[in-house]
């Protein structure tokens, strides 16, 4: 002992006595961060056996602790060592049903215990250091025993610098560290940690052994809280009665899950799930054996895309069984130039990515409040504009969130001639407004891959007409749009509807098709003669509003305005006028235009019912003069003339027509310049014969007034009754107009269909006939549109009053099947009869049993919505009264559908068509906010990858499906790529990952979502085995690529060489594995020419030299 040294003895006493320690040795450490302490809490590190405290003499004369003898360890003979690394043994022990992890303890004296409790406590008060200034935690250990070891020198300066160190170390680890268990958190051999209470031993799972237990055993709670609190506090919660769990991540990664009584019975808990520091690449699983090189190139291919569509993949297993870990390695794959945004409960992926922006969850505070889910993050993320979504896991909500975020990817397109519906009433070519806007944002358009979008400002969104997963009409705003160029030697479809309806788009643009009851999504390049797409029926009501004639329109349209005057030489009606210069805008009292050799024409400041009438009349069969100087009408019944020529002399009151009689019809013509120019500007009327190309003006559709009297305007010009039909029809060449016109009366109420047919006797051209039939329709047509055609509104009379409503319009009819009514009906133990009366009930009407018994045999394929709506609502009852969630459910859904405002249209033709013949350059695509949905030429229209926890493929489905998810199954088939994975138990082997299954998600046929397995798990072979199914996926990279089969093959076998020289090559890290797939994204020959230089075979070099 060195003579200046304090005596161990009166060192403990002095501790003892409660004497205040030196200033000397209060300001040990006065460089570092100081910060109030914590107060000092009782001392659990390694407390001594004895509750009072001994004498001095006791101490000296105790006996040195020995390592606790747990039950389980047997004799040495009993015993075999299976591994054995720094203080750590795995030994395998007779009758023990797993191995256990042995950790030599340090054996301490009486004394020494004494003494390191008695530096700790000082440590405690006299170390003031902020651990969270220092965030690296190796740092914080680091700084913190340097501290506490100085302190251990000037306590014990006679012992050992073996034993200082050992007393540091403890002490550290009890500070800022896990206490008993932190030698186990900092093995990066272990997976997981597991104190199931106290008196008990510790458990780990053990990378290479599995489970293990451990000869850790925690004497009493008040250690082991002492821990969960440190924890807590750390992440800024509280454990408590209370709140009695403790759910959180630390510092490093890991997470913690900790509970306490009254919930956990036999004391604390705590389980810490550690991160391997060395994360595992492709390379690793391919070693393992859960890839092969084939099916990791193929999946590379999919992650890939090639630069034109990249597949949504779903990664599903059960707990512990490698999801992350295979979502990390399948990221890798990601091209380096694409902005990645991860989203997770718990940070665990590590992606050799630079533009890559990482998201996590936050828990609630101690208050509730500020939690920030899984779901938030995912809709947060959709507005950051990211190339690639990863979801870390999927539980809940988000997962519907996550599948939205899918059905907004633009694969699919509408051609420039496609008419959307606007919110406001009017009616837009998709191409026409696109092409507006990527005009007026010239500087600012985006580009991804081949396509071009605009994030459009507050003032130039616009809400378009869409659905609602309750099938109900709504309106949405856009807030992107997008143009790509058609691909070369790409090929769209062209799709018609029973009711004349069609749309030419890609092949991946999905419609909502009706399938036993149920709605699904399905592709248009997998439509088929006879499915029913969703049509609208009953938009969203329009707000009534007036038109107010834009001013600027009367300049220079006349030489003169006449304003009242009392003393002025122009005479109208009685009244005074003067003349004023039309030098621009007209004067607020100007009531005419008028100009030399023309009579006066009253200023239309507010359109109105009569200037709609004349409209629709010179569009329907008359015309503007090419050379501007009159409008002429042809009439074949004299109260429509008069009914015309009254219309137009409100406007021209001192102007008399010219009538030409030409037997079985008259010619009415008006000569004024200012009135054909006025018409020509307020409605877009072009000058000339009628043109093939008229449109539906934008001005009569502010008010379905305006509406009613200019189609009252065209189809008494040019509409013809037929009485066997019994149908009215309008016949034009214009295809906009016609298509206009069916969604105009739409507006009103009054279903209608629009058939393209050749027009006869000439080699080219169409004809398009807008035809309303049926009583029903016929009937509304005649009450809300003011025909003043007498032939034809007497025509129209007899049709409704002789003939009867059969059956109804088809639109106003379900498509009904068996499966819909049947299952239900037995699940709640209803009979026939008893369906019938409840039924006929709900629906005021009568619903047969005769009909019931014909939809459950399918001999019935249609049923009135009124008929569906009382069955629908009589399952809903008896299931609410026998608590039955399940069919109520489904109950819903039937009421649903009989309520929509879609109607479902049978597809009568699916052609396929060329973009070059029909002169399509562009195609355009909206993105919807909410329901991403829009109507395009009346038919409705549709606008990442996760882990998930499940068995299989088909149970993913059920899930995803099922509460919380709650994903509609229109949504599934945006998912491409399913991969299960699994944790089993080998014998030979121990515990093993695998993947056991490689689905794509092909559609949905039926009522359910049909499932293309790839790859199966062969546990004989332990290996995963083609199924020898053709890829979909490879099918749909090849159409949007333009690379043929065999070259996606070719594809995919240099991406396999990629990998097998790595592999070969023992190269496994992350940043190595990285950087070479960054290096083949950038120059794919330039790494294949290293291939070939370093390869370890001449085989893989000979292999290689084929794709240089």
């Amino acid at each position: 002992m060195n003579e200046g040294a304090t005596p161990l003895e009166d060192l403990l006493k002095e501790e003892e006595s409660g004497e205040e320690v030196g200033e000397s040795e209060k300001n040990i450490l006065s460089f570092l961060h100081e910060e109030s302490p914590e107060e000092p809490t009782s001392n659990t590190l390694l407390k001594s056996t004895s509750e009072a405290s001994p004498a001095l003499q006791q101490i000296l004369g105790g006996t040195l602790s020995q390592q606790r003898k747990l039950p389980f360890l047997a004799p040495e003979s009993e015993m075999e060592v299976l591994a054995e690394y720094g203080n750590v043994r795995i030994i395998k022990v007779k009758w023990e049903p797993v191995p256990v992890y042995e950790l030599k303890l340090p054996e301490l004296s009486n004394e020494e215990k004494k003494l390191l409790n008695m530096i700790k406590d000082r440590a405690v008060v006299q170390i003031r250091i902020n651990p969270e200034s220092i965030p690296d935690i190796e740092e914080r250990r680091r700084i913190f025993f340097k501290a506490v070891k100085q302190l251990a020198k000037e306590m014990a300066p006679t012992f050992s610098e073996g034993k200082i160190e050992l007393f540091a170390q403890l002490i550290v680890q009890d500070m800022i560290g896990y206490g008993r268990i932190d030698p186990l958190v900092r093995d990066d051999n272990l997976e997981e940690i597991m104190v199931i209470g106290v008196r008990k031993p510790v458990y780990v799972w053990h990378r290479k052994f599995n489970m293990c237990k451990t000869n850790i055993v925690f004497d009493n709670e008040r250690e082991l809280l002492n821990i969960i609190e440190r924890i807590a506090r750390e992440v800024g919660r509280r454990i408590d009665q209370q709140s009695p769990l403790l759910d959180a991540r630390l510092s490093d990664g890991s997470r913690v899950n900790a509970t306490i009584p009254p919930i956990s019975l036999d004391g604390p808990t705590l389980t810490i799930r550690k991160f391997k520091k060395d994360k595992l690449t492709i390379i690793d699983l391919i070693r393992y054996g859960t890839f092969s090189l084939d099916i990791a190139a193929l999946l590379w291919i999919f992650v890939d895309g090639l630069g034109v569509k990249p597949a949504n993949i779903l990664v599903a297993g059960g707990t512990g069984s490698g999801k992350t870990t295979t979502l990390n390695s399948l990221a890798m794959f990601i091209p380096p130039n694409e902005r990645v945004i991860s989203i997770e409960d718990t940070a665990e992926l590590q992606l050799p990515i630079e533009h890559w922006v990482r998201l996590e969850t936050r828990p609630p505070n101690i208050e509730g409040k500020g939690e920030i889910t899984m779901d938030d993050l995912v809709k947060n993320t959709l507005r950051m504009r990211p190339d690639r979504i990863i979801v870390g896991e999927v539980r809940g909500p988000e997962a519907r969130t996550m599948f939205t975020a899918m059905n907004t990817g633009h694969n699919g397109a509408l051609y420039d001639f496609s008419i959307i519906q606007l919110s406001d009433g009017r009616f837009e070519l998709i191409g026409t407004l696109c092409n507006k806007l990527f005009e007026k944002y010239k500087e600012r358009i985006k580009t991804y891959k081949d396509l071009e979008y605009i994030e459009l400002e507050e003032e130039d969104r616009f809400n378009v007409v869409s659905v609602g997963p309750d099938l109900k009409s709504g309106t949405h705003t856009v807030s992107k749009i997008w143009r790509r160029k058609v691909r070369e030697g790409e090929k769209l479809v062209k799709i018609t509807t029973r009711t004349g309806n069609e749309v030419i788009l890609t092949k991946t643009h999905p419609f909502f098709v009706f399938s036993d009851g149920d709605v699904v999504r399905k592709e248009a390049g997998r439509l088929k003669v006879g499915d029913r797409v969703a049509v609208m029926m009953r938009p969203p009501e329009v707000p009534n509003r007036n038109y107010k004639v834009p001013l600027e329109l009367y300049s220079g349209i006349s030489s003169y305005y006449l304003v009242p005057n009392e003393k002025g030489d122009i005479r109208i009606l009685g009244k005074r006028y003067k003349k004023v210069k039309n030098n621009g805008l007209p004067p607020e009292d100007a009531e005419y235009l008028m100009s030399i050799n023309s009579a006066p024409v009253r200023i239309v400041r507010e359109l109105d019912d009569k200037l709609s009438y004349i409209a629709g009349v010179i569009l329907g069969d008359g015309y503007i003069s090419s050379n501007g100087y009159y409008i002429s009408a042809t009439f074949d019944d004299e109260r429509y003339m008069s009914a015309f020529i009254n219309a137009v002399k409100e406007y021209l009151p001192n102007s008399e027509p010219v009538i030409k009689d030409n037997g079985t019809s008259k010619v009415v013509t008006f000569g004024s310049k200012i009135f054909a120019e006025m018409l020509s500007r307020i409605f877009s009327i072009p000058k000339g014969k009628k043109s093939d190309s008229w449109d539906v003006p934008d001005a009569v559709l502010h008010s379905e007034d305006f509406i009613k009297h200019f189609i009252a305007g065209l189809f008494d010009a040019d509409a013809y009754v037929d009485s066997k039909g019994p149908s009215i029809m309008l016949i034009t060449k214009s295809e906009s107009g016609a298509r206009k016109i069916w969604y105009a009366l739409q507006r009103l109420g009054i279903i209608s269909t629009v058939s393209k047919q050749k027009n006869r006797g000439f080699k080219e051209g169409y004809i398009f006939r807008v035809i309303v039939r049926g009583i029903e329709d016929l009937k509304k047509f005649y009450e809300l549109i003011p025909l003043q055609n007498a032939k034809r509104k007497e025509e129209l009379r007899k049709i409704i009053e002789n003939k009867k409503s059969y059956r109804g319009n088809h639109v106003y009819r379900i498509p009904i099947s068996g499966k819909m009514i049947k299952p239900l009906r037995e699940k709640l133990n209803l009979t026939v009869t008893e369906l019938s009366k409840l039924a006929s009930t709900y629906a005021g009407e009568k619903v047969s049993e005769s009909l019931i018994r014909h939809i459950e045999h399918n001999r019935a394929s249609e049923i009135r919505r009124s008929a569906l709506k009382g069955i629908a609502l009589a399952f809903q009852r008896v299931a609410q009264d026998i608590n039955d969630s399940e069919a109520w459910v489904f109950a819903k859904k039937l009421e649903l559908l009989a309520d929509g405002d879609v109607y479902w249209d049978e597809v009568v033709s699916v052609e396929e068509v060329d973009p070059k013949e029909l002169g399509i350059e562009y195609l355009y695509d909206l993105t919807v906010e909410e329901d991403h949905n829009y109507v395009a030429n009346g038919i409705l229209v549709s606008n990442c990858m996760g882990t998930i926890h499940s068995n299989s493929a088909r149970e993913t489905i059920v899930r995803l499906e099922s509460p919380p998810m709650n994903v509609p199954r229109i949504m599934i088939p945006a998912l491409d790529i399913i991969i299960m994975q699994v944790r089993y138990h080998s014998r030979k082997r121990g515990t093993l990952r695998r993947i056991t299954e490689i689905a794509e998600v092909s559609g949905i046929e039926g009522d359910s979502v049909q499932l293309n397995t790839l790859y199966k798990y062969d546990p004989a072979k332990d290996m995963l085995v083609s199924t020898g199914v053709p890829s979909r996926f490879m099918n749909t990279l090849s159409q949007f690529s333009g690379l043929t089969l065999k070259e996606l093959e070719f594809e995919k076998e240099k991406r396999k060489l990629v990998l097998q020289w790595l592999l070969e090559k023992g190269i496994r890290s992350l940043p190595e594995v990285g950087q070479y797939i960054r290096h083949f994204y950038i120059d794919p020959d330039e790494v294949l020419k290293t291939i070939e230089r370093e390869a370890s075979s001449m085989e893989l070099a000979n292999k290689v030299k084929e794709f240089i």
